[in-house]
């Protein structure tokens, strides 16, 4: 049997279609009389829906037929694509203003240490005290004296290494003869 068949149209293929030149005699708005009612002869039919055209097997995808799904998809990627690019940048300027209004909240409270460092380093008492701890400076009249505390000092520096280098395998020696270039002489 064909598929027609088992869809209940006629075997010329032209199932219940009807022509311009004959049209049914309404009763009531969108009805055919009763007398002219087609029957139905095919249970498979009966759960159909007539939809005026001729059904061959067309498939829907979310109640649109598959050549306006495929016009969907294709303006739903086209206008993906068109927003994809300003989307990405507005998303990393966005992390760059928010990257450089940390970066200037840092830099504020550097500056304001400096502008405190500066205005500390411009009083005479502060330049004096420094000068006694770093320097060991003392105003003219008075007596330095340095108290030593043993185990307190700085600990000696380490002694100078009197080891000599070791001498470079022989591998070495064999590497550096094929890499480097041989020393010209006088011809």
């Amino acid at each position: 049997m064909t598929e027609r068949r088992a869809r209940g149209t006629s075997p010329g293929g032209r199932g219940d279609r009807r022509t311009s030149r004959t049209r049914p005699k309404l009763d009531a708005p969108g009805r055919p009389t009763a007398a002219k009612r087609p029957t139905r002869r095919h249970p498979e039919s009966a759960k159909r829906k007539p939809t005026g055209k001729l059904d061959r097997g067309e498939h829907t995808i979310l109640g649109l037929s598959t050549g306006k799904a495929v016009i969907l998809a294709a303006v739903l990627c086209g206008l993906a694509l068109t927003l994809a690019v300003p989307t990405r940048t507005y998303f990393s300027q966005r992390a760059e203003a928010v990257a450089l209004a940390k970066q200037r909240v840092e830099l504020d409270a550097d500056l304001a240490a400096l502008r405190d460092r500066r205005a500390q380093q411009q009083d005479p008492a502060y330049i004096r005290s420094q000068a006694r701890d770093r320097l060991r400076l003392v105003m003219p009249g008075e007596t330095p004296y340095i108290v030593q505390i043993p185990g307190i000092e700085a600990p000696a520096p380490p002694p100078m290494s009197t080891r000599t280098a070791a001498p470079d395998p022989w591998y070495t020696d064999l590497w550096r003869s094929i890499s480097e270039p041989a020393p010209e002489g006088p011809r």
